[in-house]
């Protein structure tokens, strides 16, 4: 019996490099070292603790040969699914062992690149393990040390699941072995490590001998074959030798074994005993003899290869980011994954000198952009196919001018200043000039003038201005006028600003409406503009008034502003709400105390601003005891926890408290505090604790005073408060007695969940407010 049937072939050279080394290794006998070995790891398979194994022994070693006995008896019985990964011709490169592993291992394969497939074959199914109805995995990987510089090891097995076994042969001594482990991902702590005794090269077999006698054709072949990382076909032989393969052949039988008419070494370490004892300058001439055989060849397959084992400076690498290279590619069995594999180790090998000048850039870029596209135009439209083939939609426009200028931009926003960073703008600014729709031509040009600054910033700024002019909707016109007021200089800005303002006071929309925008005034704007909006009628006066208070600042101002919400507010109106409650930062407490007054008249939107004017009040000095008692359990706690010193940041922390669990939004700025809500499964148990170094010297009591009632209604939270000795002791000894009387357990049905962590990302500002602005309810 064989390995079980794949669910999908591989690539046609790595169907190939399977049957042969299973020919090669499953049919030998064992001698009684190897059937010691065998018993050793059967042994190990027993032992679920121990996922990983290493079989290691001098080259001469068959450990190839014992792994390949070990998933023949294992797919003789029920237990193990086994699958043999043998590392060899045809089967040295990432992209067609990664082929391999999607072939024997993943149920579902929609093609994708590398990167992708290591993902779903590490996380999808490694990472999980077999389904309770499917036998457990054995995976053997032979010859490890052939696989190509550079291969993700650790990103496929560093977490394996239960019930998957991973065996790796290894040439070299025990030291040997062990620096695998590090190298393939696999734990220390639960890696067994197996040794297989010196064994003599067979006779008549010893490669150095062979070499040594044979005439110089057959060393000629010797050396391509030595040099080579996949099979080499009978025509390229034949063009490379410059004489029939027949000759060549005499006497070096016992080494070269051909496969469907292509010829490689019978064992790979015969393959590395020859390439060893090459004569001087035999190696660089068997390469550039395969180098130099027709393009849609082997060189079409193994170039990037050769040019990275050589070093190759970074622009030979170029010639890999082309259409003929693609082309070639398309051609093959490999197809599209063969190309995108090109693609990701060019890019790979470009990002690691990118300091060193525009050319590695120029060549990341590139290698990026070609990789995007091909992985927006390749689909995967037959399921049957093998493994790489998707065909790619020429048809299909991959990206029009605005896409073009808003990523270039973006790239462009995440380089240091430099003329590399000038070169990407400038491909931005050419991409965006293309643009047919003047709104969006305009708004492409206004982030390139964020990107940019100073003065080429300001004439961006000027060109999305006349493009926006061209806007025949008077309101939207007079909204894009506003968002560029920030990108202009103060006086320039100060002029469209008004004008802007004229036209929505015209007739052109709702003046009000600057409120949306005020975000993107410099202070000049808004200073110049105070006067215009006080001249404004009813709510609109306010609204305009509100905005522009919040990004001056002064108090004067602000009790304008305020003034003017109050006088035109309107009952149950989420836009005035909107309005009041983004004032409410800057209010003193006077207008504070009005503003609760207020927020009656937004029924259940109340508590939610009376929650936000808490920590304002305290922290001008009012304890607002009143409006605390006036509030439910849960929001009394986030506006106590938002008025501690160290809650710098109360409007992130109330968007963090909506999201998850009921019980949870109530607990969450306990953890901000320095609190804990976690439940019973917390591996620090009952008396965990936590501290952050933003804490304060002391928390106040008050936070735990409607404790009482709030957990009454969530029983399974249980805050806590770090007492122990810290650098930031954060709370006294009272607090902490009664945050230790609050413990209680949180089921783990009910445990609230973290909410997901967003990954820091550099990109432009979305301009998607300046072609359709929200409504000032949603803003």
């Amino acid at each position: 019996m064989t390995t079980p049937p794949p669910h999908i072939l591989a690539p046609a050279p790595v169907e190939r490099a399977c049957r042969s080394a299973w020919h090669e290794t499953s049919c030998t006998t064992l001698d009684p070292a190897e059937r010691a070995a065998l018993a050793a790891l059967d042994r190990w398979l027993d032992e679920p603790e121990l996922p990983y194994a290493i079989l290691h022994g001098s080259r001469a070693s068959r450990r190839a040969v014992v792994a390949a006995h070990l998933v023949r008896a294992q797919n003789e019985g029920v237990a193990y699914g086994a699958q043999l990964v043998p590392i060899g011709p045809d089967l040295r490169l990432e992209r067609d062992i990664l082929a391999l592993l999607v072939s024997r291992v993943l149920s579902d394969y929609a093609g994708g690149e590398p990167r992708l497939l290591r993902r779903q074959i590490a996380q999808e199914h490694l990472r999980v393990g077999p389904t309770e109805n499917e036998p457990s995995l054995l995976l053997a990987i032979t010859d490890v040390e052939e696989a190509e510089p550079l291969v993700a090891w650790p990103a496929l097995f560093s977490a394996v699941g239960p019930r998957v076994k991973v065996l790796a042969t290894v040439e070299g001594d025990d030291a040997a072995a062990r620096a695998w482990i590090q190298r393939l991902g696999f734990d220390p702590a639960r890696t067994q490590i197996h040794r297989l005794p010196v064994r003599p090269w067979p006779t008549p077999g010893d490669p150095a001998e062979l070499l040594a006698t044979a005439g110089a054709s057959s060393a000629k072949l010797l050396g391509l074959l030595s040099v080579a990382y996949g099979r080499l076909p009978e025509d390229e032989i034949t063009a490379a030798l410059g004489a029939p393969i027949e000759g060549a052949l005499a006497g070096i039988e016992p080494l070269v074994t051909a496969v469907d008419g292509t010829y490689a070494f019978r064992s790979n370490a015969a393959r590395r005993e020859v390439e060893e004892h090459l004569v001087l300058g035999a190696r660089e001439t068997s390469i550039r003899q395969l180098l130099a055989l027709p393009p849609d060849g082997y060189p079409c397959a193994y170039v990037r290869a050769h040019m990275e084992q050589s070093d190759a400076p970074l622009q030979a690498f170029a010639a890999l980011v082309t259409e003929e290279h693609l082309a070639r590619w398309m051609a093959r069995p490999e197809a599209y994954l063969g190309f995108v594999a090109d693609l990701e180790r060019v890019r790979r090998r470009a990002v690691v000198v990118l300091p060193m000048g525009r050319e590695a850039t120029a060549l990341a870029v590139r290698a990026a952009l070609v990789e995007a596209s091909l992985n927006w135009c390749a689909r995967r439209k037959d399921r049957d196919a093998p493994v790489g083939v998707e065909p790619i939609d020429r048809q299909k426009r991959i990206a029009d001018e605005r896409d073009q200028a808003r990523a270039l931009t973006a790239l462009g926003a995440a380089m240091a200043a430099g003329p590399a960073r000038a070169e990407v703008l400038a491909w931005a600014a050419d991409a965006a000039r293309r643009i047919q729709e003047t709104e969006f031509r305009g708004d492409v040009l206004l982030s390139l003038a964020e990107c940019a600054g100073g003065e080429t910033g300001h004439a961006f700024a000027r060109e999305a201005l006349a493009a926006f002019w061209s806007t025949e909707d008077a309101e939207k016109r007079a909204h894009q006028m506003l968002v560029a007021t920030g990108a202009l200089p103060p006086e320039e800005g100060v002029a469209v600003a008004r004008e802007a303002l004229r036209s929505l006071r015209d007739g052109g929309g709702d003046p009000g409406d600057i409120e949306v925008f005020a975000r993107h005034f410099p202070r000049a704007v808004a200073d110049a503009l105070w006067p215009d909006a006080e001249a404004l009628p009813g709510p609109a006066r306010a609204r305009a008034l509100a905005a522009l208070a919040r990004v001056l600042g002064d108090p004067e101002r602000v009790r304008a502003a305020f003034g003017a919400v109050e006088q035109h507010l309107e009952p149950y109106d989420l836009a005035e709400h909107w309005t009041l409650a983004r004032l409410v930062p800057h209010l003193d407490a006077p207008e504070a105390r009005r503003a609760a007054a207020l927020a009656p008249q937004f029924g259940e939107q109340a508590a939610e601003l009376i929650e936000s004017l808490i920590p304002r009040l305290r922290a001008l000095g009012d304890p607002a005891d009143d409006l605390i008692e006036a509030l439910p359990a849960a929001p009394r706690v986030r506006a106590l926890a938002r008025s501690l010193p160290f809650a710098a940041e109360p409007a992130r922390l109330l968007a963090r408290n909506r999201r998850g669990h009921p019980a949870g939004r109530a607990a969450r700025p306990l953890r901000g505090c320095g609190c804990s809500t976690w439940g019973p499964g917390s591996r620090r148990g009952a008396t965990a604790t936590r501290c952050s170094p933003r804490s304060g010297r002391s928390a106040t009591p008050a936070v735990w005073a409607p404790s009482a009632s709030w957990r009454a209604t969530t029983p399974y939270t249980r805050p806590s408060w770090c007492v122990r000795p810290s650098p930031w002791p954060c709370a006294s000894a009272p607090t902490s007695r009664t945050a230790c009387s609050t413990w209680s357990r949180w089921p783990a049905t009910s445990r609230p969940r973290e909410p997901p962590r967003r990954s820091a990302s550099c990109s432009t500002r979305s301009l998607a407010t300046s072609a359709t602005p929200r409504s000032r309810a949603t803003a």
